[in-house]
Parts: structure tokens; sequence; C-alpha cells
């Protein structure tokens, strides 16, 4: 039997632990979650369970919604242990699923991140499918390909440190890009603001790419493990993949000069044309994550 309870911050080391098995140093990494739990609303404290057995923790779920991308998606990041059984999984996704009502009305769309055999075949029991495979990908930073650089001359990046003003042109042109990152939900000012509380927050992290004067591509990058010098690096590019391109090359620049060692990043598995272009620059395929999908019908 499993105990289910609200996530609080004294959880957070054990909650990194169930997203990342089998890495022994997570304190590099409480900052990265700490930066990406503040994308989210609600906060971790009301859309966060974790199921706790008698060795420790057993599931760590945490529900987003996605209204503005579609009505009625809630986005769920999802981590089991190996060692929980299938009749307590049930336990602890009917009360996530109990959750998710809470959070949008009508018919619900659950779109579920998950790694891990047992977790998919646990959610494939539960009706849901997979529709997606997002292909992890690194470029080690001492290792990148030298290429002259090509396309527009007048290409220019800015980021926000620079020019603070850009913030809402930034925002807009993140939330345009059909490639914004699966497991982040439109931004607004209240997400950045929520990130600036964090004592990691740089503002210049967030770059804006000009091409004519018109802002074409924007990206930022969080530090997912400051011992390992690993960043992951999140790109929108709403006009054409020639300006998401350049941005690329100049942060993967950029994050050498600064004595980083790896980046990652993800794209669909099934985008060959994007997995290509992501191997001229150096990346190289790492792992998967699978994304699983399921409707429920609104309440009578």
């Amino acid at each position: 039997m499993v105990d289910v309870v609200n996530y609080s911050n004294q959880f957070l080391p054990h909650v990194i632990r169930l997203f990342c098995p089998g890495d022994i140093r997570i304190d590099g990494k409480l900052d990265f979650f700490r930066q990406t739990f503040a994308l989210y609303q609600p906060g971790p404290e009301e859309s966060c369970l974790l199921a706790k057995g008698s060795d420790g923790l057993l599931a760590c779920v945490y529900l987003v919604s996605f209204e503005k991308v579609q009505p009625g998606l809630i986005f769920i990041k999802l981590a089991v242990d190996r060692k929980m059984g299938e009749e307590d999984f049930t336990e602890f996704w009917e009360q996530c699923l109990a959750l998710a009502r809470t959070l949008a009305k009508g018919q619900l769309m659950l779109r579920v991140e998950v790694t891990g055999n047992h977790v998919v075949n646990f959610l494939a029991a539960k009706g849901l499918k997979v529709s997606r495979e997002m292909q992890e990908l690194y470029a080690s930073l001492d290792q990148l390909p030298q290429e002259p650089n090509a396309g527009d001359g007048d290409f220019k990046v800015v980021s926000l440190a620079q020019q603070p003003d850009l913030e809402a042109l930034w925002l807009n042109t993140f939330n345009q890009g059909s490639n914004t990152p699966w497991d982040i939900p439109p931004l607004d000012s209240g997400c950045l603001d929520r990130m600036r509380q964090e004592s990691v927050f740089d503002a210049d992290t967030f770059w804006v790419g000009f091409s004519g004067g018109e802002a074409v591509v924007a990206q930022f990058y969080s530090i997912a493990d400051k011992n390992e010098g690993v960043v992951r690096i999140y790109m929108s590019s709403p006009r054409s993949r020639a300006f998401g391109r350049r941005m690329l090359k100049e942060t993967l620049s950029a994050l050498e000069q600064k004595g980083f060692s790896k980046a990652i990043l993800y794209a669909d598995a099934a985008s060959q044309a994007t997995n290509l272009l992501y191997k001229m620059l150096g990346f190289l395929p790492q792992g998967k994550k699978m994304l699983m999908e399921c409707l429920l019908p609104a309440r009578p």
C-alpha cells in the first residue's frame, strides 16, 4: 500500500532521484528542477502528487494545464520507481486523475511524458497510447564541428540582459514557434517573474534573434547539471530552420566559451530533417522520451 501526499520542497531531492535514476550526485540538478517548476501553473504544492512506500518515494506526478495550447489539455510529468507494483500504481493513478479533473472542465486530453518501459506498460493498461517519441540529443562542446558561418549577414542576437525592454517581443516570438518544446507551456510575464525569484535566474540566457530588423527566433537555456556542466537548450524558430540554426550555432559557441561541457535538446524522433540539422551541428542521440495520450470524457 502506498501513501499519496502533496509535494513540498523537502521532497525535491527525492523527486530528482526518481526522474534521474542511477545518478549518484543530484545536488547539481536542484536549480534546474526549481526553474522548471517555476514555469508551471499551478505550482507544485497544488498539482504535484507523490507516492510514498515503506522504503521511500515510489512515484511523482506533476500535472500542468496547457489550456492555452488546447482546451482541456493536461500535460503530465511522471516518474515511477521500478519497485512500484501495478496495484499500487493504479491506486496512485486514480488520485492523479481526480486532481486532473480539478484543473480543466469538460473533456480532458492527458499527455504524459514517460521514460522506462515499465511506466509505458502501466499506462497502456489504463488506455493511454504512445503519440510521439522525443529524441534526446547531446553535443560535446569541446568537439563541435568547425564550419563557416552561413545565412543572412544581418542576423543579430540580443539577450534580455542587454535589452530588458524586449521581454514582450521575446515571449511573443518564443510562443509563436511551431517547435516550441513540448514540455513548456506558452510563456508569459508571470512565468518569467517566477523564474526571477530563483537565485540562479540569468537574463543573459534569454536570447532573441533578428534578421532585417524583425524578430525571427527566440530561445533560453537552463543549466541542467552545474556539477557536470550540462545545459538544456529550449528554442523556438517560427520563421525557418535557417534562423534556428544560426541561433544554435551562436549558443553552442557561447556555451563553450563559458566553460560548459555538454548541451542537450529534444527533437521529434520522426522529423528526419530536423534531426539531420542537429547532427550537422554536432548533436548525437542519447535517449528517448515517450509521450502518451488519452481522452477522458466530460463528467455528467
